[in-house]
């Protein structure tokens, strides 16, 4: 006897799938004509693609059974939308006041929403898309057309006021649109004050994810962090959505009072209040205790010694207020591994996200204490004396700092742990994450004398790590990699810890 193999689409999603193409291929094609006939701001034209291109995919789940089509036609489409910017095609879809990547993200999203959410709660999916298709156009048009408009920046992106506050109400009646209008994609029976509590949840993450973007990143932001918030209050029970909320509401007063104290600049309070609703919504007590911890005393240290210290920030990349590429570089890892623990609830990963955390405490507490030191601190790697401030100097007062700063991270991480043997200080959960950090910050201070980029004053003749000092004048080149700044080395710092601590925790497990 033979088998017949199903066929692994229906027939009728063969035809939609073709009528799908030619419709998008239309509208790219259309947007470039009406752009160049009427003589159009580009713009204009792109935000015309992309609020139809969001209509059309949002319908794809009422049409089609499978999702294996729409997974290839946005595979398909992010190929060729990143070989037409490269080539400098579809300029009616592609072509921004400023270099973006915004079409290859927007497939992209789609068919990561696809892949997760077809089979499981394609409300969700609906609902995420739609969000981003209507709520960030209307948020562009508002920001580009209002009188008044209230800037402020990330960056060297410039976004208004009024643009945000429409995003942000847009997304509330989507949202609550969608959980009323869509009911047969969602079994459970939701009430409107339910629905509007989502709504005003879904609001803040999209806007302050949409604030954070750059060259078109918002095209994943915006759609991936709604659909995982919009996943959380409809998949969990009111308690924990609750919890989530409150864990948003401390995300956002803490990055509130980091910015108006200048702990913060604008990028690092948005990042702050996202990374800290993953850590303090999901993460509760047990992660949230540490994080606080390193954020408020780090912070706290780097106000202290002023006078000390303004002799050294001629060298340092950076100020003490942090920006959003400091706060992920500090904190982003954490954050990435409290949303695997989410899933998956494993006590190793409680360890890592200590070894991570202790790894920065250690590394921030090093050189905001160090900095301080009477004596001249030397470089790790050749042992040279080096001006105060210098990345990959080293000092007794410096590595006494760090000691101090990764044993104060353990021990709060250790008091709230949910690994019963962890919660005795002086454990050996306590001595592998500390040792982690302290491990850490030597791998930051090496890469910091060794691949991290430095340049020279041509003016004072000073080594610095800006591209510009004195009075805007353009440093030149010295040592390094160009591409290895602070930031990313601190990033390594983080990473290095949770390997330190992967690697104790094998090899005594």
């Amino acid at each position: 006897m033979f088998l017949i193999a199903k066929p692994l689409m229906p027939a009728s999603d063969w035809k939609y799938l073709g009528l799908f193409w030619l419709a998008l291929c239309a509208l790219i094609l259309m947007a470039d004509l009406i752009r160049k006939l009427m003589r159009l701001p580009v713009e204009s034209s792109r935000k015309m693609v992309h609020l139809l291109t969001g209509l059309l995919v949002a319908s794809t789940p009422f049409l089609l059974q499978s999702m294996w089509p729409m997974v290839a036609l946005g595979t398909l489409f992010a190929l060729i939308d990143y070989i037409a910017i490269k080539r400098g095609l579809f300029q009616g879809m592609h072509d921004t006041q400023r270099r973006s990547f915004g079409t290859v993200f927007y497939p992209v999203s789609f068919v990561v929403l696809v892949l997760l959410l077809w089979n499981h709660n394609r409300l969700v999916l609906v609902t995420s898309m739609l969000i981003l298709a209507i709520a960030d156009t209307v948020a562009a048009a508002v920001g580009q057309h209002v009188s008044n408009p209230k800037f402020y920046h990330f960056g060297s992106e410039r976004k208004t006021l009024q643009g945000s506050l429409a995003m942000a109400v847009m997304t509330f009646l989507i949202v609550v649109g969608c959980l009323f209008g869509f009911r047969k994609l969602y079994p459970l029976e939701i009430g409107l004050l339910y629905a509007a509590w989502t709504g005003l949840v879904l609001a803040l993450i999209a806007t302050a994810s949409e604030a954070i973007s750059f060259k078109g990143s918002d095209n994943l932001t915006i759609p991936l962090g709604a659909a995982f918030s919009l996943h959380f209050m409809l998949s969990h029970s009111a308690g924990d959505a609750a919890v989530f909320t409150l864990g948003m509401g401390l995300a956002l007063l803490v990055a509130v009072v980091s910015y108006k104290v200048k702990f913060l600049d604008a990028s690092g309070a948005a990042a702050t209040f996202l990374l800290g609703t993953v850590v303090f919504g999901l993460g509760r007590w047990t992660f949230s205790v540490p994080m606080l911890t390193f954020f408020v005393l780090s912070s706290l240290f780097s106000k202290m010694g002023k006078k000390r210290k303004r002799k050294a920030e001629t060298l340092f990349e950076k100020g003490g207020c942090r920006d959003i590429w400091q706060v992920l570089a500090n904190g982003g890892i954490a954050g990435v591994i409290v949303l695997i623990w989410h899933f998956y609830p494993l006590d190793i990963f409680y360890v890592l996200f200590l070894g991570a955390l202790a790894g920065v405490t250690a590394d921030t507490w090093a050189t905001e204490i160090g900095i301080m030191s009477k004596s001249a601190p030397r470089s790790i790697w050749s042992w040279k004396a080096v001006p105060i401030g210098t990345s990959g100097g080293v000092s007794l007062l410096g590595t006494l700092g760090a000691v101090m700063g990764s044993l104060v991270l353990v021990s709060t991480g250790t008091l709230v742990s949910p690994h019963a043997s962890a919660r005795l200080i002086g454990s050996r959960e306590f001595l592998l994450i500390a040792v982690s950090g302290l491990l850490a910050s030597f791998i930051d201070s090496l890469l910091g004398a060794t691949f991290q980029a430095q340049f020279t004053c041509p003016k004072c003749g000073k080594l610095t790590e800006k591209l510009r000092h004195c009075g805007q004048t353009p440093t030149k080149f010295m040592r390094g990699f160009k591409w290895v700044n602070n930031d990313m080395v601190n990033g390594v710092c983080a990473f290095s810890g949770l390997v330190f601590a992967l690697l104790g925790w094998r090899f005594w497990h």
